[in-house]
């Protein structure tokens, strides 16, 4: 059998996947000899032999011994050396203390067994420290090795991409998918899920050339990886790909020694660090991509070319600007006792509305945020072996409704400088849905920064990047569908403002219901500080200028004539329009970097936010370009303690937003993940988790209200139409309310 092609699982015959079962064996050899051992360290074929011998036979049958965590450990090994090799798994599974490991995974087995449902025992075993849905099949599977697979890369990749290498999110969705496909494949042919594993690993080794000679550098640091043997293992049909896309980036790539995104505005110490972000080449969206762009873009090419000439004489001013000020004069800063002075709002606001971005110092006392930090921690140190590990590399806590988040979101002053920050928004459609008067709750995670991280002992690659969806910005079902961008898409980007809430009510951001997309409309996102320290994050504090660049971006290229393009009119719209939006991908994140993105000149247009302390509010427009970084080097490469934050957004109260308040209400009665969150168990068996009186006693009648726990007062506003504004969200909220009256 070729190594180019291999049989599909809906057309593999029996003959042939027997076939390629009978290899497995020697295949498993010949990797387990070309990555070797370290003295005293098992083999991969002794672990092989454990995984799908021992361990099946071991714990199999209904009357088989608990799983011990040192058996956990021995199947975690198996899959490092098996399968990607991840440094910090194996110490983050050791860390589960052993009894209440076993008990969980018995707990998880017994579920298994009586309800045959693998969704819902994998949900108990994923509550392990370390063990995330791809792990807890591998735990699953050795109970059940006739119907349970285990969700490896190679079996992802042959029954769910056609036999392609992709993305793969390892979340419980993507394992029903390749459970459904095993199942069926295992039916068909009369096999076992155990066997479709191992068919798949031959048939995708095979396919990337992973011959006997393939070295995992992690696992055997001693073993040399050729040159060669480095091209031999990059997948054929990306590199096939990637030849066959107009790459309009390639010379301003040729020109950059390192990583394109690490020549953001970062000390020395960090820019060696940073990696490029996985889609910094451009990446072909399907067809309807091209002829999208193709309908904002017709007719108007006589408008858009000297608007984005335009654009790019007044984005190079800006960016200028912007790098020749200190961070304190770019990022404006206010004391929140100074809030009701008209001197110093109305400057403070000017300044907010041009760049985006700002601080409101001492919104609550440095006494309170110390306090909630400290009780942040004994929040969770008293459920650690109950707490879910982070869905991403974003090292956010997955933790929604501890005491302290309940009690910063209903603070009166974080409610009243969520009022004061949200009234520069201004609305040209005077009947539209919105009040910024009453703050609505949106339950969002913490960052709360260990002592390793301060150490710089951290594998976060920071990206630049924008919330609020990604292609949805240029489709007609998400931005489009109120009409955001269109002054932009009209070629007067000079006439679109950041600022109007109308054209953002019946925004869909998150058309793909990725788990942590923000499906509501945040007017700033926010961060409250709990602890003393650098922000960690750095912002482009462009509004108008930066929104506007990177939407009209992927319709104009360099013109062919140039080496490198970095004069206006030295750029061309494109004819005809491909399929890519640079670094925009469905159910992913907007990404942006110097290479795709080169006249926002990141290395000076990302700006560092100034030093935080407790209780101080940091707020910026959701279209704003961000790096989040895990913590801060200074220029002697030291790392600066980053502050420990939690994310607090100012909502405004619209029709989206009680719909979203009425479903997030329920998650927090029950402890359990907010919407946007992916579900699962979260908090729900959690010590002190708080309840109804707890928001109460923290917030009052005003705390319960923006929480959807209370109906809004009808008659607290004078203004008719902010009358009806509450009158429609306490209908979502409470559709008995006028029956009981």
């Amino acid at each position: 059998m070729g190594s180019s092609t291999i049989p599909s699982a809906d057309n593999i015959t029996d003959s042939e996947f027997q076939d390629c079962l009978g290899r497995y064996p020697e295949r498993l050899e010949a990797i387990s000899t070309a990555k070797g051992a370290k003295d005293g360290q098992k083999t991969l074929a002794d672990l092989d032999d454990y995984r799908y011998g021992e361990a099946v036979d071991a714990f199999s049958s209904a009357e088989s011994k608990p799983m011990t965590l040192e058996d956990v450990k021995l199947l975690v090994e198996w899959k490092l050396r098996h399968g990607k090799f991840r440094p910090t798994l194996m110490k983050l599974v050791s860390s589960n203390e052993a009894k209440a490991a076993q008990e969980t995974i018995q707990e998880a087995v017994k579920y298994y067994r009586e309800k045959k449902d693998v969704s819902g025992a994998l949900q108990i075993l994923t509550q392990l420290k370390g063990i995330g849905p791809a792990t807890a099949s591998l735990l699953l599977a050795v109970h059940d090795a006739d119907n349970v697979i285990f969700f490896a890369d190679e079996a992802f990749y042959w029954l769910c991409c056609g036999g392609a290498k992709g993305s793969i999110k390892y979340n419980q969705k993507e394992y029903a998918t390749l459970s459904d496909q095993a199942q069926a494949l295992a039916k068909r042919l009369k096999v076992k899920a155990v066997d479709v594993e191992r068919v798949a690993f031959v048939l995708m080794r095979e396919q990337a050339g992973d011959a006997a000679t393939a070295v995992n550098p992690e696992a055997n640091p001693g073993a040399k990886t050729s040159a060669e043997d480095t091209k031999k293992k990059q997948p054929p049909a990306k590199r096939k790909a990637s030849r066959s896309i107009p790459d309009t980036t390639a010379p301003i790539r040729r020109l950059l020694p390192i990583s394109p995104i690490s020549l953001c505005h970062s000390p020395p110490s960090i820019k060696d660090e940073m990696q490029s972000s996985p889609y910094a080449e451009p990446i072909p969206l399907p067809r309807r991509f091209s002829i999208l762009k193709e309908q904002l873009v017709s007719g108007k090419e006589t408008i858009l070319v000297p608007s984005w000439q335009r654009l790019l004489q007044d984005l190079s001013h800006e960016v200028a600007q912007v790098s020749s000020s200190s961070d304190s004069q770019i990022i404006p800063t206010i004391d929140f006792a100074d809030i009701s002075k008209p001197n110093l709002t109305q400057p403070f606001q000017r300044q907010l509305r041009h760049r985006g971005v700002a601080i409101i110092r001492n919104v609550i006392s440095q006494a309170t945020a110390v306090d909630l930090h400290q009780e942040v921690k004994e929040y969770l140190d008293e459920n650690a072996h109950l707490k879910p590990l982070p869905m991403t590399q974003s090292r956010l806590d997955e933790v929604y409704w501890s005491p302290p988040q309940i009690k910063a979101r209903v603070h009166p002053n974080v409610l009243e400088a969520q009022r004061f920050a949200m009234g520069i928004w201004t609305s040209k459609d005077p009947t539209a849905r919105a009040s910024t008067n009453f703050p609505v709750i949106y339950a969002d995670r913490m960052k709360i920064h260990s002592e390793e991280e301060e150490q710089g002992n951290t594998t976060t690659t920071p990206i630049a990047r924008i919330d609020g969806g990604s292609v949805e910005r240029w489709e007609t079902d998400g931005y489009g569908r109120a009409g955001t961008y269109r002054d932009i898409f009209q070629g007067r980007w000079e006439d679109y403002d950041p600022w109007e809430s109308s054209t953002r009510l019946r925004v869909t951001s998150d058309l793909y219901h990725k788990a942590g997309a923000c499906s509501i409309f945040r007017m700033f996102q926010g961060w409250l500080a709990l602890t003393p320290g650098s922000s960690s994050i750095r912002i482009c504090p462009l509004p108008k200028h930066a929104t506007a660049y990177f939407l009209l971006r992927p319709f104009f290229s360099p013109s062919s004539s140039t080496e490198y393009a970095e004069e206006e009119d030295e750029w061309t719209i494109s004819q005809p329009q491909n399929s890519i939006l640079h670094g925009a991908l469905p159910s992913y994140p907007q990404e942006i970097n110097p290479a795709t993105h080169p006249h926002l000149q990141l290395h000076n247009s990302l700006v560092p936010v100034p030093r935080l302390e407790p209780g101080d509010y940091l707020i910026w427009h959701p279209d704003l370009i961000h790096i989040i970084e895990s913590s801060s080097h200074s220029e002697e490469n030291s790392v600066a303690a980053a502050a420990s934050v939690m994310y607090l957004p100012a909502c405004p109260l619209t029709q989206t937003n009680a719909l979203y308040l009425s479903r997030q209400r329920k998650s927090f009665l029950l402890g359990v993940p907010p919407p946007d969150f992916g579900g699962g168990r979260g908090e729900s068996n959690f010590a002190g988790r708080p309840g109804v009186q707890d928001v109460s006693e923290a917030g009052g009648e005003e705390g319960l209200r923006a929480t959807g726990l209370l109906p809004f007062d009808e008659e607290e506003s004078d203004c008719d139409f902010e009358r009806e504004v509450l009158a429609m969200a306490n209908g979502i909220l409470f559709p008995n309310l006028y029956d009981m009256l």
